[in-house]
């Protein structure tokens, strides 16, 4: 539950840093969370049905089936993390159009998503990562490589937003090396 909501604080965090750009920048962060939800949807399946097969291979004592497991995830999340911007990335500008957002919001989420979308796998490798280590037994692990992730990506987000003057895509920078340095801390 705790990793669940944490992943939901990487949007929050966002939108709140983001807002003192102004409403359009706010409602183009708030455009893309239903997206990126369902982007951590999909991943966060991915890992639960990996958590249950290595526990019940952990459990038989399949150490062989407990590797054959994680290291199918791991393609399986490589290849969502591929086909999420490969799907998404041609035709964002006009999805956020058919949701009804005016020309400049558009613009704005569009740069954000960008960012976000070319780096999916990052937040699908999180999330698959972090079910092999909790089918694993190792809860607490997965679960601290979470908060400090979101914890970083509160810390990176006003210096890439205002001090680097990136303005909305620094929140999406913030946020793809926050999850950047969750990966490598779930893939250690």
């Amino acid at each position: 539950m705790i990793g669940m909501l944490v992943q939901t604080i990487y949007n929050l965090a966002d939108g709140i840093w983001v807002s003192g750009l102004g409403p359009d920048a706010l409602a183009a962060v708030g455009l893309f969370f239903p997206i990126f939800t369902g982007i951590i949807a999909l991943a966060a399946g991915l890992g639960v049905g990996a958590s249950s097969a290595i526990a019940r291979r952990i459990g038989a004592r399949n150490k062989k089936g407990v590797d054959n497991v994680a290291v199918h995830a791991i393609v399986l999340s490589l290849l969502l993390g591929v086909a999420i911007p490969l799907v998404m990335l041609p035709t964002i500008d006009s999805f956020f159009g058919l949701m009804g957002a005016k020309e400049d919001v558009v613009e704005l989420a569009t740069a954000y998503a960008r960012v976000l979308l070319i780096g999916a796998f990052m937040a699908v490798f999180n999330n698959v990562g972090n079910g092999i280590l909790r089918g694993e037994g190792d809860a607490n692990r997965a679960m601290l490589a979470m908060v400090v992730g979101s914890g970083l990506n509160i810390v990176l987000d006003p210096i890439f937003i205002y001090t680097l003057n990136f303005g909305i895509v620094g929140a999406a920078y913030a946020t793809l090396l926050s999850m950047t340095i969750t990966s490598l801390f779930i893939a250690y």
